[in-house]
């Protein structure tokens, strides 16, 4: 019987060992895999300097990874991985020093590098709906940051990561727009749900509480409470004052504050105008249960 148990336990340590070579094989060649991005526009819209600084710091949150002076460096170190945002500038380390425009655009909107590998936890699905003019805009604040000396490593995946990336529970977002397709044209600015839905999008609401926005959760480590619904079954009863006032300070109509994985510290820099565009989406959003997308 001892000999029997001997060998089980044997036939285990191996059948372990071939699942976690297996997970290392599946998700380092995912990390590796090149892909062929949706082609971006080869000409990009009219830059200001002004809108792109608005954009990187504010509208769509790119300070909240990459720093407010485009440096990068350290977002996510736990066990699951270390991952660093990469240093945008020209500065010693910086990708500016070898990327154009279009290798930026191909980064910011499809989230694939100039060697054809894809970008991760970069919210290219969220920034593929940037206009040309918005794109053009950032890039060219990127380009006037200074340079910054700052060396950002490549992602290191431990084991939970490994599995994450192997079971697709990590997705990339060059492989989502690869399957979803590109975005509509985006509505020119106003006061409306129109433009309240492309803010919704590029300033990463859809990609955290979901593109039914119902809240769940959907990212963030376990112990990350779930995304809000935002739909009228969650916030629904909340007035324009609440939710600007929610955005600006942080603090939600009952008193609670956000947890700090949500951005509202740049996303609340948003212009009244921009707050109320998507209050005013929000308001035209079907009801849902909470997290169901």
């Amino acid at each position: 019987m001892k000999r029997v148990l001997r060998w089980i336990g044997f036939l285990l340590v191996a059948i372990g060992a071939v699942c976690v070579v297996i997970v290392v094989v599946t998700s380092n060649r995912e990390v590796n895999a090149h892909v062929a991005p949706l082609t971006p526009p080869t000409v990009l819209g009219q830059a200001s300097l002004e809108r792109g600084k608005h954009v990187f710091t504010s509208a769509s949150s790119c300070a909240v990874c990459h720093g407010a002076d485009g440096g990068g460096g350290p977002f996510i170190t736990d066990a699951s991985m270390t991952l660093y945002a990469p240093n945008l500038t020209k500065g010693p380390g910086g990708v500016g020093v070898a990327y154009s425009d279009a290798d930026y655009d191909r980064a910011i909107r499809r989230g694939v590098r100039p060697d054809g590998t894809r970008l991760i936890i970069m919210p290219s699905w969220a920034y593929a709906a940037f206009s040309d003019d918005d794109a053009a805009s950032v890039i060219a604040y990127i380009r006037s940051l200074a340079p910054v000396d700052r060396v950002t490593p490549h992602v290191k995946l431990g084991p939970i990561g490994l599995l994450l990336v192997a079971t697709h529970k990590l997705p990339f977002d060059a492989t989502r727009l690869l399957d979803e397709g590109l975005p509509p044209s985006p509505p020119p600015a106003g006061v409306n749900s129109e433009y309240g839905r492309y803010l919704a999008r590029i300033s990463g609401c859809m990609g955290c509480h979901g593109t039914h926005l119902s809240g769940g959760h959907l990212l963030g480590s376990p112990d990350d409470p779930p995304a809000t619904n935002l739909t009228p079954t969650g916030i629904g009863a909340w007035s324009l004052a609440d939710f600007t006032r929610t955005m600006r300070t942080g603090k939600d109509p009952a008193g609670h504050e956000l947890n700090p994985f949500m951005p509202w510290r740049t996303a609340g820099q948003m212009t009244d105008d921009e707050l109320t565009a998507i209050y005013t989406y929000l308001k035209t959003v079907p009801a849902r249960p909470t997290g169901q997308g």
